[in-house]
C-alpha cells in the first residue's frame, strides 16, 4: 500500500487539455514535480480514458496519481459536479460511458451553435489560436463563448453566455443519482464538487439544500476545502462532513498557469478519502518516532 506523511502536499482536483484545462500533462507534472506534489487527481471533465498516460507521467515525476474524473451532473434541474475517485477507473466501465454519452451530446451541440453563429455573421478568424489547446477545434460548450470574446462580439462572459443560448447552446448533463450509482458500480467514491461555489452556471449548495439532496442521493463525500472559500465555509462544510460520515476531498480546480496554480493542501485533510484509494496518511508522531 501506498503511504504519504500528513504534511505531504496533494491536490485532488486538477483539469488539462483533455477537457476544459490548458494544461499539457507533460507541463503539468513537471511543474507538480517542481512543487513537491506527493499525490493528485486529474480530475477532467467527462473524461475516465486518459489514465495511462497520466499514471505514465505521475510514476516518471514520483507522483501518486488517484483515478478521477468530474462528472456533468444535474440534481432537481439544478447543476452539480460530481467528483469521483477510485483505486481504478476501468475504460468502458459504468462511468466511462456515461461520460462517453454526455461528451457526445455536448459537442453535437456545441458544433450545432458554431454553425447558427457562423450563419448569424460571426466571423472567428483567430480560432486557430484562441482554440490552440485542441488544434482549433470546438470541443467543449464554452468554446464558443470564447470565440466571441476573443472576437470582439461579448465584452463579458456573461454576454456571450447569452449570445450562445440564443443560438441553441443547452447544458448536456446527467442525472446525478445516476452517475452515483455507476460510479459505485465502479468502485468508485462520489463527491459534489465546489457545493459552495456558484456563481455562472455553478449551483451553490448551502447546508440545507446540501442535507435535501443527501436524503435522495447517497453521495460519499464533499469538496470541504476549495480555494474561493471563506474560512467559514471550510469550518461550515467541514463540520457537516464530520456529521454526516461523509469523505472530504481538497481541490484547486486548476485549469492552468493562466488561470489557478495547484494548490498544496496537506495530505491530513483527505485521509479518509485517501484511505479509500489505497493510500495510508501517516502522522508526524510516527515520522519522528522513525527519525
Amino acid at each position: 500500500m501506498t503511504s504519504l506523511w500528513g504534511s505531504d502536499p496533494i491536490d485532488l482536483q486538477i483539469h488539462t487539455i483533455h477537457s476544459d484545462g490548458h494544461w499539457h500533462p507533460e507541463d503539468l507534472f513537471a511543474h507538480l514535480a517542481g512543487a513537491g506534489f506527493r499525490a493528485v487527481a486529474i480530475t477532467d471533465h467527462d473524461r475516465v480514458d486518459q489514465g495511462g498516460e497520466l499514471h505514465a507521467l505521475g510514476a516518471a515525476h514520483g507522483i501518486v496519481v488517484i483515478p478521477g474524473v468530474e462528472m456533468t451532473t444535474r440534481w432537481q434541474g439544478l447543476s452539480a459536479h460530481l467528483l469521483c475517485y477510485a483505486p481504478s477507473l476501468a475504460p468502458d466501465g459504468a462511468l466511462d460511458r456515461l461520460a462517453r454519452e454526455t461528451v457526445r451530446a455536448q459537442e453535437e451541440n456545441t458544433q450545432a451553435v458554431y454553425e447558427e453563429l457562423r450563419r448569424r455573421g460571426y466571423a472567428f478568424a483567430r480560432q486557430a489560436e484562441v482554440l490552440r489547446e485542441s488544434e482549433g477545434r470546438l470541443r467543449r460548450p464554452l468554446d464558443n463563448a470564447r470565440l466571441l470574446q476573443a472576437h470582439g462580439y461579448a465584452a463579458e462572459r456573461a454576454r456571450a453566455l447569452e449570445t450562445i443560448r440564443d443560438a441553441g447552446y443547452r447544458s448536456i448533463t446527467a442525472p446525478l443519482d445516476v452517475v452515483v450509482s455507476a460510479a459505485h458500480r465502479d468502485g468508485a467514491m462520489a463527491v459534489l464538487a465546489h457545493p459552495g461555489r456558484g456563481g455562472g452556471e455553478i449551483q451553490r449548495y448551502d447546508l440545507p439544500l446540501l442535507a435535501e439532496m443527501l436524503a435522495e442521493v447517497p453521495l460519499d463525500g464533499i469538496e470541504g476545502h476549495y480555494p474561493t472559500y471563506t474560512p467559514e465555509q471550510v469550518a461550515a462544510y467541514s463540520a457537516f462532513a464530520a456529521e454526516r460520515g461523509l469523505l472530504v476531498s481538497a481541490g484547486s480546480d486548476s485549469h492552468g498557469p493562466r488561470q489557478r496554480l495547484p494548490i498544496p493542501y496537506p495530505a491530513r485533510t483527505c485521509a479518509a478519502l485517501l484511505a479509500r484509494c489505497g493510500i495510508t496518511v501517516r502522522d508526524a508522531t510516527e515520522r519522528a518516532a522513525r527519525v
